[in-house]
Formats: C-alpha cells, sequence, structure tokens
C-alpha cells in the first residue's frame, strides 16, 4: 500500500486504466486515504479528466456553432448581390455580420416584390391598348353589313404587336431565371457582323442614314447566333430610329484581352443624363409615346441586357444631349462557363 501512495505516477497511471485501474485504486487506497484524512487523490485525477472532458466539449460545441454560423452567412452573402454590400464593421462579430446580411436581404426581397407589382401593372398597361384597338374595331364592324379587307389591317397589327410583346416577356422572364436555352456554334466574326448589317442597310438608306463598320476583329465566337444577332439588331434598329435624316451610325468591332468590343455610335439627339440610370429597365421609355407609335414594346433594351450578360458580357451607354449616343457590348470570345463543360 505504502508503496503505491508513494508514487502519484503509477498512482496516475492506475486511474487512467480502463475498468481495471480504477476498481484497483478504489479496492485498494480507498481506505488507506480516509485513514490518514487525506482526499482520495483517485478523485482529483477523476475530477481533472472531467474538466478537461468538459473543456474539449465546449471548445467542440463553439467550433462546430461557428462552421455552422458561417455557412449560414456564406448562402446569405450569395443571395445578396455584390453590388449591395455595405462597408463592414471590423467591431463586428458573426451574429453582427448575419443579421446585417438578413436585413439586406429583406430590403432587397422588398424591392423585388415592388418590381413584380410594377412589371404586372406595366404589362396590363401595354396590353390593355391593343386589347382595346380591337374591341373598338370588332364593335365597329359588327354595325356593318361587310367590311373591307382593308378594315382588318389595324387588327393584325395589333394582334402581331401583342404577340411581339407576349413574346418578348417570356424572353425576358427565362433571361434573368438563367433558364433561355442557348444554342451557341462557332461564328465567323466579320461575315456575322454583315449578315446584320446588309439587313438594316436597306432600311438606313430609307431615311438618308449613313450606316457604316470598321472591324479590327477577325476571328471566331463562340455565341448563340440568334440571341447575339437579336442584341445588335435592336441597338442598331434603336439608332436608326432616333438618328436624323443625314445622320449617321457607326459600327465598330474590336478584340483585346479574349474579348469583343462592339460599338453602336449615333449622332441623334441624345439622352438625358437622369434618365440614363433607368435605360436598361422593362418598359422604359425616354419618349414614351415616340416608341409607342413605333410598335416598340418597351422591352427591347432590357432582353438585350440580359442576352450579353448570359454570355457573360456587360453593355453599357454614354450619351450627351445634342451629340448622340453610344452602345458598347464586350462579351468573351468563349465564356468561361463553357470551357468548364
Amino acid at each position: 500500500m505504502k508503496r503505491i501512495r508513494r508514487s502519484p505516477s503509477l498512482i496516475l497511471s492506475l486511474a487512467l486504466l480502463p475498468g481495471m485501474g480504477l476498481a484497483f485504486l478504489l479496492g485498494e487506497n480507498w481506505r488507506l486515504s480516509v485513514i490518514e484524512g487525506g482526499f482520495p487523490f483517485i478523485w482529483w485525477s477523476l475530477l481533472l479528466l472531467l474538466l478537461l472532458f468538459g473543456l474539449g466539449l465546449i471548445f467542440w460545441v463553439e467550433r462546430e456553432q461557428k462552421r455552422r454560423l458561417s455557412a449560414l452567412i456564406q448562402m446569405a452573402e450569395q443571395m445578396v448581390p455584390s453590388a449591395e454590400e455595405e462597408k463592414e464593421n471590423p467591431d463586428d462579430d458573426e451574429i453582427g455580420r448575419l443579421a446585417r446580411l438578413i436585413s439586406r436581404l429583406e430590403s432587397r426581397l422588398t424591392r423585388e416584390e415592388q418590381f413584380r407589382n410594377q412589371l404586372i401593372a406595366d404589362a396590363a398597361h401595354e396590353l390593355r391598348t391593343p386589347i382595346t384597338i380591337l374591341r373598338g374595331q370588332l364593335e365597329s364592324f359588327s354595325a356593318k353589313e361587310q367590311v373591307h379587307p382593308a378594315q382588318l389591317l389595324p387588327l393584325v397589327d395589333e394582334t402581331m404587336r401583342m404577340s411581339r410583346l407576349i413574346q418578348d416577356l417570356q424572353q425576358l422572364s427565362l433571361a434573368e431565371a438563367r433558364k433561355l436555352s442557348l444554342h451557341k456554334s462557332w461564328l465567323q466574326l466579320p461575315l456575322w457582323l454583315n449578315e446584320i448589317f446588309e439587313v438594316l442597310k436597306t432600311e438606313a438608306e430609307e431615311k438618308q442614314i449613313a450606316l457604316e463598320i470598321t472591324q479590327t476583329a477577325n476571328g471566331e465566337v463562340y455565341w448563340d447566333s440568334s440571341r447575339m444577332k437579336q442584341v445588335l439588331l435592336n441597338l442598331i434598329g434603336n439608332a436608326l430610329q432616333y438618328t436624323p435624316r443625314n445622320g449617321k451610325v457607326l459600327i465598330s468591332a474590336q478584340e483585346y484581352a479574349g474579348k469583343i468590343e462592339i460599338k453602336i455610335r449615333d449622332n441623334g439627339p441624345g439622352i438625358p443624363p437622369e434618365k440614363l440610370p433607368y435605360i436598361f429597365q422593362r418598359f422604359y421609355r425616354v419618349e414614351g409615346s415616340r416608341n409607342r407609335l413605333s410598335g416598340g414594346s418597351g422591352l427591347g433594351l432590357a432582353i438585350a441586357k440580359e442576352f450579353v450578360e448570359i454570355h457573360e458580357g456587360k453593355i453599357r451607354v454614354e450619351s450627351e444631349l445634342g451629340e448622340g449616343t453610344t452602345f458598347t457590348l464586350e462579351v468573351p470570345v468563349f465564356p468561361e462557363t463553357d470551357s468548364l463543360r
């Protein structure tokens, strides 16, 4: 007994043995310790082990909670666009960061709901006009015994307008949700641009507008021909629409750093500076009545922006009153997402 008690290291090692060591010390050393009036060393050992276990458990729980909180913060950051990110407070902990992210996410959801309600109202307004015209024409025809075929032409025009509006809304909705199917292929850029030029050349000649194209990019691009052609037809068509007679519309294309930069310049009246930030919004018109008379749906620029972005590109606009407007497209020759497939 005394030999064991004089060797604390031996007693501690026995205390750490599962089953046998613990039972041996309890059976052999407990009574001796009580007789001597000292607290059993085994209990100090057990307390130490319990303390270490408790500290380890607390550390593990804290680390697990931080891991889950970090994952939640990362998920929230992905849901909040980088443009909405605020300057972080260095004193904020994970809870503070999460609270700020939730607040921004709530604000974003509120804006999205307002935008959705505005979209429904705008779509209803756009459809109301052709429907009213159709109804009025049909009511007038019902009072006539005979209808001349020429009188049906306005009905056909309004029907086509509604069809285009619905098609544009569908395309825009799919593009924004990144659910629009793309059919990409390698395109010879000079030939592709010349095809677009030939489509619009007649319209430019009729309006006595000089339509010119200059390009230094002679390679291939991996794009969806139909979608990107729709973008350029829309932008160049707008330029021709708002450029006065004897004006100019210039198209240029150049390649740099794996991207194609296409510019469409006109010397039209320009766009007021206060209206430039809204130019790519749905149903936004710089001159509402003029655009409606031209048959535009107010969705062309919004669709152009989405089509460029699903090609991992960017589109921007610069304008000066009395000088003209320039739209610039920057689109990768071969988008990175395609290289990962």
